[in-house]
Parts: structure tokens; C-alpha cells; sequence
């Protein structure tokens, strides 16, 4: 630390005031450089372990906690929603899980693994959480449940590791075996055509441009009798981008294949997000009208 009986008063003073100065600079920027550093993303909720006793004798500390817990099934009630105990003995007031992509009631008395969200019973909450569900409680169960807890269930898991929440994969229908057919032709093609603009081989690129543009050709046929009809122009102006691409190749202009190849990309990209759903299992599936 400096002391200022060292210096002449005026050298003083001035020091004290640049000093001064200084540490007001300090104290604006520090927060100032903390307001303008980027937000961090939220991390994911934790699974917690918990029991059914637990969320029942403290419902308050547990609301809005993701749990994971096993519980015996005690009573079904719907299609979505059924009470589970601790264990086997049947409790004075068991809690409540609704699940609304349940695709099949667990059996009653066994021992499910429930992992969900902990709230409060109250219908516009679970209609505002669960987007597109219909609770299919009664009257009377409604009035019983409003206000405890109720875990909103993702994964409602038996002892043989089924998860009877989880939807089915829909199988392809035989046109969406023959469209995945075309996709995987250029998805082979059109990476091996940038690729082979890197070292152009002129008749190896002849064959893939070739496989590229009867992809498309038989995308665009399948599209226009098939559907969905709002795709056809991402399959057309894409074909074209390939028509445009055999054309550089035959007048050697090798050079004017790259463009045509990542505007092709971007109708890729651009086509998937509305006419194109990704499966859990990787598949894709048609999405949208098809005749």
C-alpha cells in the first residue's frame, strides 16, 4: 500500500486522485463487463430419486422437481392416469401419475419406475404442460386430486424394462420405403460429388452426378403422384441444379460444379425441416399430405 507521507502534498493529492480515479473505473466496468457477458444456457434438471411417500408427506419442497421413482401400482383410473402406494399395502392417499402418451395400463399391484415432473393438480397447468392432452379424469377424481401433488410421467417403466409411455415407432409404408430408397442415393452422391471436386476425376464425377440427378428425377415423379404437392419445387429446382452440374461436367468446366452442388445442399436442408420426420430410431418418415 502506498503511503502518501512519502510525497509532497500536491504529488499527493494528485496520486490520491488518479487512484481514486481508478478504482471508479473498476467498480462501473466490473458490472458493466458482467452485464454484457453472454447468458449461459440453462443446464437439464437433474433426475432426482424419490418415493411416493416422500412427494406425499412434503408435496411443497418436491413441486417441481423431475423424479424418478418406483412405486406398486395401486388403482387404474383412465386410459392416462393412475395411483401408485409405496409399497403393496394400499396407502390412506395413494399419489397420482398421469401419463398422457401412456399406450398401455401397467398392471395393478406390481412395481413400475414412474420418472417425471412433481406439480400441483390443477387442469390449465396440466393442459398448459402437456400440449395437446386431453385429461380424461372425471368430475369427481378432478375435485379428489386439485390441489396435491401429481407427477406428469414421461416414462412409466415395467419390471421387464418396457416403457409403456413410449409411443411405437410407426412402421414405413411401402412408399416410404421406395422414397427412403432415393434419399439414400443422394446422400451417397451428392457427398461423393464434393468430395471428388477436391481431386476432380472427370468420369468418376460423370457417375456420381449422374446417380445424383436420377435421384432427383425419381424424387420429383414420386412427389408429383405421390405428394406431399408443396415439396415438388424443392425436388424440381434441385434436379435442375443437377441438370446444371452435367452441363459444366460435359463442357469441361469443372469449376461450375461446386455452386450447383451446395445450393442442392441448402434445398436439402431446406426440404427436410417441413416434408421430413426423424424417427427415434434414426428412420425417417414422410410428413405432410401424401396421396
Amino acid at each position: 500500500m502506498l503511503n502518501f507521507r512519502h510525497f509532497r502534498p500536491a504529488t499527493a493529492s494528485l496520486l490520491a486522485a488518479v487512484l481514486g480515479l481508478g478504482a471508479a473505473i473498476v467498480s462501473v466496468s466490473a458490472p458493466r463487463a458482467a452485464a454484457q457477458a453472454p447468458a449461459q444456457a440453462a443446464a437439464p434438471r437433474p433426475m432426482v430419486p424419490m418415493t411416493a411417500a416422500s412427494i406425499l408427506r412434503d408435496p411443497a419442497t418436491h413441486i417441481g422437481l423431475n423424479v424418478s421413482m418406483m412405486a406398486a401400482v395401486e388403482t387404474i383410473l383412465t386410459k392416462t392416469a393412475f395411483v401408485v402406494d409405496q409399497d403393496k399395502a394400499k396407502a390412506a392417499e395413494p399419489l397420482l401419475v398421469l401419463a398422457p402418451s401412456l399406450i398401455a395400463a401397467p398392471e395393478p399391484n406390481t412395481y413400475v419406475t414412474v420418472q417425471g415432473e412433481v406439480l400441483k393438480f390443477d387442469p390449465a397447468e396440466i393442459a398448459k404442460r402437456a400440449k395437446g392432452y386431453t385429461l380424461d379424469l372425471s368430475a369427481d377424481q378432478i375435485a379428489k386430486f386439485t390441489g396435491k401433488p401429481v407427477v406428469l410421467a414421461t416414462a412409466v417403466i415395467t419390471p421387464g424394462l418396457t416403457d409403456l409411455a413410449k409411443k411405437p415407432i410407426r412402421p414405413m409404408t411401402p412408399d416410404e420405403v421406395t422414397f427412403s430408397g432415393y434419399m439414400k442415393a443422394i446422400n451417397t452422391a451428392l457427398p461423393a460429388v464434393r468430395a471428388g471436386l477436391e481431386k476432380p476425376d472427370p468420369a468418376e464425377l460423370k457417375g456420381h452426378v449422374a446417380a445424383l440427378k436420377q435421384a432427383f428425377t425419381d424424387v420429383e415423379t414420386f412427389l408429383k403422384t405421390k405428394g406431399p404437392a408443396d415439396a415438388v419445387k424443392f425436388a424440381s429446382d434441385s434436379l435442375a441444379q443437377a441438370t446444371a452440374m452435367e452441363s459444366a461436367l460435359a463442357s469441361g468446366k469443372l469449376e461450375e460444379i461446386k455452386a450447383p452442388a451446395g445450393v442442392i445442399q441448402g434445398l436439402c436442408a431446406q426440404c427436410h425441416k417441413p416434408f421430413r420426420e426423424q424417427m427415434e430410431d434414426g428412420t425417417y418418415r414422410i410428413r405432410g399430405s401424401v396421396r
